[in-house]
């Protein structure tokens, strides 16, 4: 079933990469350029929105605060992603161990006092030389590295369960155990959510991901119930009126806000929510400030930058032709998609509340940052993998041209065949 899945989207069958041919670098893919660029601008119109009203009594009358850090980050991001494009994307799968003890060390970095940095009871951050990082942000651009890296190397080996559970499991224990205790629940369940998409999707067999399925869940039960608010949340969203002035305050004011906009919105800057009583407006839950100001359109307009980029994404993973080259552009895509669904579910209470950012939207220097990079890793993908699909396209014009001539020949021998009978019953 998993290997059937996978040849359906395109995945399998291809090479590993190292012999992949070098081909003219194609056409910069202009859409998803755009896409990005739509939702970076939002991103800094909207935690500009958000931020205003704290940054200006906050930050001694300065509302551009916020503003500033996230711009800041933007431009990096960009620069990022324009030294990602260029580089080729093999160069990861060649040093991709380098890159995964490069990782483990920065996040276990978050466990050492003096460098370690903790915001709102969670050790997230590490500050070096007076820069601020928070290395899940890494890890999860990593998860995507190393699981192309992985799976297209295994190819046919990913039917067997050592190769596909038990190893991948035995590399992600680690740096998932890491993330807990910082803690972040959101960054371990993304990670974990897109090991399994990749896992199935790269060949694991279904019987083993309903495995692995359910080891998450205890784990994640597990998670829940070791920490007193983990257990709140949970209460909060599953009746959050009845704890609306304590644990449900947070998902009943994101409600608020959401039926506030309607269908067009309260207007640019009109949002009530920037007055504060939506914690974290600029941050988690920048999606309700877009809901409360732009209505439900502006939500669906969102929501729709988000299906165009999942689109684009999986266009340039069919196009590549090599293995790693498209589970990485697949990896990549569900990174952004599988983050963005969990916040907007999180936003409208189809989730209980946990602190994951809107990709490309919500204030986070180094998300936008790494998230951009991997933008960046996606085009160089694209322009390495020219439409390979180009020839048989040229083919089926020439197949057609062929069947009108056919289809002319024919009716012109018709018309003769009826000629000729017209004449010889005319003599007769």
């Amino acid at each position: 079933m998993a290997e059937s899945t996978a040849h359906v989207i395109g995945l399998v069958g291809r090479g590993t990469g190292r012999e992949a041919e070098e081909v003219p670098r194609g056409p910069v893919d202009v859409t998803m350029l755009l896409v990005v660029a739509a939702l970076v601008c939002l991103g800094l119109l909207a935690v500009y929105n958000a931020s205003a009203l704290k940054s200006y009594f906050s930050g001694g009358g300065d509302d551009l605060v916020y503003l500033r850090r996230q711009a800041s980050g933007a431009v990096l991001g960009v620069i990022g992603m324009m030294i990602a494009s260029r580089i080729d994307y093999r160069f990861y799968q060649r040093r991709i161990y380098w890159i995964t003890a490069g990782t483990f060390v920065l996040l276990v970095l978050t466990a050492i006092p003096g460098i370690a940095v903790t915001v709102n009871g969670a050790t997230r951050w590490i500050r070096v030389a007076g820069v601020t990082f928070q290395p899940a942000e890494l890890v999860k651009v990593w998860t995507v590295l190393y699981l192309a890296y992985s799976i297209a190397k295994k190819g046919a080996a990913m039917q067997n369960f050592v190769e596909s559970f038990v190893a991948h499991g035995i590399v992600f224990l680690g740096f998932v155990v890491l993330l807990m205790k910082q803690p972040d629940l959101g960054s371990s369940v993304v990670i974990c959510t897109l090991v399994g998409v990749m896992l199935y999707v790269g060949g694991a067999r279904a019987s083993y991901m309903m495995g692995f399925g359910g080891v998450a869940a205890l784990l994640l039960y597990a998670a829940i119930i070791g920490r007193s608010y983990g257990m709140d949340r949970v209460r909060a969203w599953l009746d959050p009126w009845s704890l609306a002035d304590s644990e449900g305050y947070h998902l009943v004011n994101s409600y608020v806000a959401l039926a506030r906009g309607g269908l067009t919105g309260t207007g640019l800057g009109e949002g009530g929510g920037r007055l504060g009583y939506v914690p974290e407006l600029y941050n988690d839950f920048v999606a309700a400030s877009v809901g409360e100001e732009f209505g439900l359109v502006g939500m669906c307009g969102l929501a729709l930058l988000y299906v165009l980029f999942i689109w684009r994404g999986m266009s340039i993973s069919r196009r590549a032709t090599d293995a790693f080259g498209a589970y990485l552009a697949f990896g990549i895509t569900m990174l952004v998609g599988i983050q963005a669904a969990i916040n907007l579910c999180v936003v409208t209470g189809l989730l209980p509340t946990k602190g994951l950012t809107l990709p490309f939207v919500s204030y986070g220097r180094s998300s936008l940052l790494l998230l951009l990079f991997a933008v960046g890793i996606l085009m160089n993908i694209a322009q390495r993998n020219p439409n390979i699909y180009a020839e048989r396209s040229d083919a089926a014009r020439v197949r057609a041209e062929n069947e009108r001539e056919r289809r002319r020949d024919e009716r012109q021998r018709a018309r003769r065949r009826t000629r000729r009978l017209r004449a010889l019953g005319e003599h007769d």
